[in-house]
This record gives structure tokens, C-alpha cells and sequence, in this order.
């Protein structure tokens, strides 16, 4: 619980560090991949990614609630932090760690999606249920019946 706690708050502070890591990084061991432009350009999308991620993982109700971050989310994001930050070494690995951070930024756009729009549906439905509205089966729904039917044949002129 202490390291989904711990990523939680780690979360949006890692959207200000990750970004001046690479730039950092650049300054001390020396970019031989893309040059200074390639870090200019890739510091911002770090952000944005880190930032809609952040955001992602927190809008879930239970998450806010109890100010921690499932497993599955702590894994992409240690996954995403952790290319992200073997991308700062610049070393002959760069690529490799830089395929991990996108990997991982896809993984958790699909995670944080699918466990949002889960969390969602539950709470709705839990709404659904204090109104008195019953629950809906997939599997059984009765026919629709829409009433009398007329057909008119076409006259054959």
C-alpha cells in the first residue's frame, strides 16, 4: 500500500521532474542521438504524457478516495519513469529505453481508459439501482412490440 501511495503522490510531481531530467541528462552525459532539438521536443511531450497519465489514473473516484494508485497503474507508470529516465542517460541503449516510455505511455492511455470507463459504469449503475431503476440483462431482453402492422400491397397497373 505504501508504494501505491507513494506513486500517487509521486505522480504529478514526476510531470515537472522527468522533463528537466532529460534536459539535464543532455548536459552531463551528451546527447549523441538527435541533438539538443530532440530534447527540446521531446521534454514537452514527457509533460504532457506524464500530466494526462497523472490525470488519467486519478479521476477514478476510489483512487482519489483512497489517495492510491491500483498495481497495474503503478506498473505502467514505473514502466513509462523508468524508459523515460534511460532516455536521459543518452547511452547506446537510448532507443530501447525510448520504445519502453512509448510502450508504456500507449499501455497506460488503454489501462487508464478501461479502468476509468469500468469505474463509471459501476457507479452509474450503483445509481441506477438507489433510484429504483432495476438492472438491465444483456442476455434477456424482451421483445419489442411495436404493435399492428398494415402491409399494402403495390396494385399491379
Amino acid at each position: 500500500m505504501a508504494l501505491r501511495r507513494a506513486f500517487f503522490a509521486w505522480q504529478f510531481a514526476a510531470a515537472a521532474v522527468l522533463p528537466l531530467w532529460l534536459l539535464l541528462g543532455y548536459a552531463l552525459f551528451g546527447a549523441s542521438v538527435g541533438g539538443f532539438l530532440t530534447v527540446v521536443l521531446l521534454a514537452p511531450v514527457v509533460l504532457v504524457v506524464e500530466v494526462a497519465l497523472a490525470l488519467l489514473f486519478s479521476a477514478r473516484a476510489g483512487v482519489r478516495r483512497a489517495r492510491a494508485l491500483d498495481l497495474p497503474a503503478v506498473g505502467v507508470l514505473a514502466a513509462f519513469q523508468a524508459g523515460v529516465i534511460g532516455v536521459g542517460f543518452f547511452g547506446p541503449a537510448t532507443a530501447w529505453f525510448g520504445l519502453l516510455a512509448a510502450a508504456a505511455a500507449i499501455g497506460g492511455f488503454w489501462l487508464g481508459g478501461t479502468l476509468l470507463v469500468r469505474d463509471v459504469r459501476t457507479r452509474v449503475q450503483e445509481t441506477m439501482t438507489a433510484f429504483g431503476v432495476p438492472p438491465r440483462s444483456r442476455t434477456a431482453r424482451p421483445p419489442i412490440d411495436a404493435g399492428e402492422y398494415v402491409v399494402v400491397k403495390p396494385s399491379a397497373r
